[in-house]
């Protein structure tokens, strides 16, 4: 099955990769990686200045928005 792709916003970020907690594009490239190596994540890429997350995955939205909440970014 094929994955559809999604442009979500992003509202908050409860940065864990880094002590500055400056929400930069560094943190957005580990979330990037962390999230597209979840299972049913097609592709990622996680952009905390736009502050938006893409996410191509054959899971549904609401699946997809639980992920991002438990690593710690608000999604809607």
């Amino acid at each position: 099955m094929e994955g559809t792709e999604y442009l979500i916003p992003v509202t908050y970020v409860k940065c864990a990769f880094c002590t500055a907690k400056n929400h930069c594009a560094a943190c957005g490239g580990e979330l990037t990686g962390a999230l597209a190596a979840r299972e049913g994540v097609d592709s990622a890429e996680v952009d905390l200045l736009a502050h938006t997350a893409r996410v191509a995955s054959p899971l549904g939205r609401e699946d997809i928005e639980d992920l991002l909440e438990g690593m710690g970014l608000m999604a809607g």
